[in-house]
């Protein structure tokens, strides 16, 4: 297996950022957004399986002589910076077109369960992720991505699993209705907001800047022959944060991957409806007509 290579020499000083949320809660649709501006450069969900070589598994596969799990906590934040030194690398020098060869400000995007996926080896396992230590550590932007509605992230994501549609790039409808169990349903809801509280209270002290799905779905609705209007919140605090100019357009390829009334695609609607209704998330069981 051949080694990787050195990475080049930054001709800029890069401002690294991380964006962290659930899934289902608009990080793809937020990397489209923020990978238009030319100062900035993301990479999708690097710890997902993926043959690209920067993701994590692919990394650390190059990386025979390194010990992993790390030994420890030095050992680990070595690690991680050879990767987001690789990371760079390869966002520098193998960028389609060379697009993002001096892009200020750098980006991954990982899962809140995908915290622990760096853990060093003499770390208790009740102790907090190491990950976000590290992010506090070398002041890494942390944009937190936030869907108020955790019922319609919990049945976006049954059904992307059942449909095998992450992100839906080719237009795709959905032409059948899908089953939705009640309990998993709800037990979802109830570990993305356990996961949204442990991250929010572990997160503190570290630039952090929160991002609601409603707010990015409607920067998208209203953007104009592709330009997102300049007064969108979330993308003028993230702006800020990075250093760089507000510049953000949306070509409308990524699309809805439920695009049509809940009433239609559940084919136990009802049933779900009455069984979120009668649970502590009553407030969200008229959105789902």
């Amino acid at each position: 297996m051949k080694p990787i290579p050195n990475p080049a020499i930054s001709t800029t000083k890069a401002r690294w950022f991380v964006v962290i949320g659930a899934r289902r809660t608009g990080t793809n649709i937020l990397r489209e957004i923020l990978n238009t501006n030319t100062e900035i450069a993301m990479l999708g969900e690097v710890f997902w399986p993926s043959p690209a070589p920067a993701h994590w598994d692919n990394f650390l596969s190059h990386r025979i002589h390194r010990e992993h799990p790390p030994a420890n906590s030095a050992d680990a934040a070595a690690l991680l910076d050879e990767y987001f030194e690789f990371v760079e690398y390869r966002i520098r020098n193998h960028w389609q077109g060379n697009k993002k060869t001096a892009s200020r400000a750098l980006g991954v995007d990982i899962k809140y369960d995908q915290a622990r996926q760096v853990t060093p080896a003499d770390r208790l396992p009740t102790a907090p992720p190491f990950l976000l230590a590290y992010f506090r550590s070398h002041r890494l932007v942390l944009i937190h991505t936030v869907r108020k509605n955790v019922i319609k992230c919990a049945i976006s994501e049954m059904i992307a699993q059942r449909r095998n549609l992450w992100h839906n790039y080719s237009n795709a409808v959905i032409d059948r209705g899908y089953y939705v169990d009640v309990d998993d349903c709800l037990s979802r809801a109830r570990r993305i907001l356990r996961q949204r509280a442990e991250f929010e209270r572990l997160a503190k002290g570290c630039v952090l800047i929160e991002v609601k799905y409603e707010e990015i779905a409607a920067a998208v609705a209203g953007a104009s022959e592709e330009r997102i209007a300049e007064n969108a919140r979330p993308l003028q605090d993230i702006a800020k944060a990075l250093g760089v100019p507000y510049q953000f357009n949306y070509d409308g390829r990524l699309r809805r991957a439920i695009d049509v009334p809940y009433s239609q695609v559940i084919s136990n609607h009802a049933e779900l409806q009455l069984a979120v209704k009668d649970s502590e998330f009553s407030q969200f069981a008229e959105t789902l007509d």
